[in-house]
């Protein structure tokens, strides 16, 4: 949580209050925007008012243009000086993407702007203080990156958590060939998944092509949670928990050497494993009170009740293929470049910019 409110912060170089509001929101959740999502932010039709954000951002060098052809542009909010002020200087949102993830962001963005004033968790931080603080849930039940630093929630989809039972994950489809990110996704929530009474998976994408096998491909995980056993307690599965039983017993009995396998899975449960409950049962598995059979029975149809919804979103996005025609010296607002360029190319380029607009 910013120990400030940013939005004085970037009002103090110029911007007016809904201007540094919505800047903030770009810089939190996307990156990129589209000038019809200032005109939502604002409530206003296409004119002046957006002109007068672009221009005043270009001339500051805060946004780079990138041109998607038929005189569409994606605006792309770059300064790190802006991220600085905001409290987000660790963003990757500055960076340039690809074709697919500048559009998922778009998505995202139009997302935000549809639940304004809404239980939002928009933030990685947002999120693991309301699962690991709120529901109590341990971080290693969290969905964590296999690449680099285990960064968690590393989708950065938005979460609605309007009802802390049965929360709102959002997945954003960009219009990709196969549903292989979505079953990564999927994947990687298992254990918050299962440790929850319920959750809603909002599948978003601005065709319907993907909702058939994305359908199927859910319902193939869940409610397979059930006949996995995935629990708070179990949440990687009874097979999971019963694997670390014998890995538990193995240690402690010392009677025949214990695998590499079995000590990856002694790590893992000390990690997971933590309750009085957990305790007992490990107790009652060592003196043979308890058996395979009734750990399953214990734990089994169990599972989280999963809903799956899949939402065709109204908006449009002048994506893929994109033609970038980026400026590394900010051009627009630049006096120099200006007095440089003839005057009929700086009226046709200000009029694509500033009037036409990205749609």
């Amino acid at each position: 949580m910013l120990a400030y409110d940013p939005i004085p912060v970037l009002q103090s170089v110029g911007y007016t209050e809904r201007e540094a509001a919505f800047l903030y929101l770009v810089a939190l959740h996307s990156g990129y925007f589209l000038r019809r999502q200032y005109g939502r932010f604002i409530e206003r039709e296409r004119g002046a008012i957006a002109a007068q954000l672009l221009r005043k951002a270009m001339a500051r060098r805060h946004l780079e243009s990138i041109a998607c052809g038929q005189a569409r542009f994606v605006y792309h909010l770059t300064a790190k000086e802006i991220y600085d002020a905001v409290g987000l200087a660790a963003s990757q949102h500055r960076r340039l993407k690809g074709d697919a993830e500048i559009k998922a962001r778009l998505m995202v963005l139009d997302f935000v702007l549809d639940h304004l004033g809404g239980s939002v968790l928009d933030s990685a931080e947002a999120k693991t203080n309301f699962f690991a603080t709120r529901l109590n849930m341990s971080h290693s039940q969290l969905p964590r990156s296999s690449r680099g630093n285990g960064q968690l929630f590393p989708e950065k989809f938005p979460i609605l958590a309007s009802d802390p039972e049965c929360p709102q994950f959002t997945f954003f489809d960009e219009g990709s060939l196969s549903t292989s990110t979505l079953e990564n996704f999927l994947r990687r929530h298992r254990a918050v998944f299962a440790a929850l009474p319920g959750f809603e998976l909002l599948y978003l994408a601005d065709t319907n092509w993907n909702f058939e096998r994305a359908g199927r491909l859910f319902a193939s995980l869940y409610p397979r949670a059930r006949a996995l056993g995935m629990t708070p307690m179990t949440p990687r599965g009874v097979d999971h928990f019963l694997e670390y039983l014998r890995a538990f017993e193995l240690s402690e009995s010392q009677v025949q050497p214990i695998t590499l396998r079995d000590l990856e899975v002694l790590h893992e449960g000390e990690l997971i494993y933590t309750t009085l409950e957990h305790r007992a049962l490990c107790a009652a598995w060592k003196v043979g009170s308890t058996s395979t059979d009734l750990i399953r029975q214990r734990f089994e149809q169990r599972g989280p009740h999963a809903k799956f919804t899949a939402i065709c979103v109204p908006y449009s996005y002048p994506i893929y293929q994109l033609k970038r025609e980026r400026s590394s010296e900010g051009k627009l607002g630049s006096s120099e470049w200006s007095m440089r360029m003839p005057l009929f190319q700086r009226k046709a380029i200000e009029n694509a910019l500033l009037t036409k607009g990205d749609e």
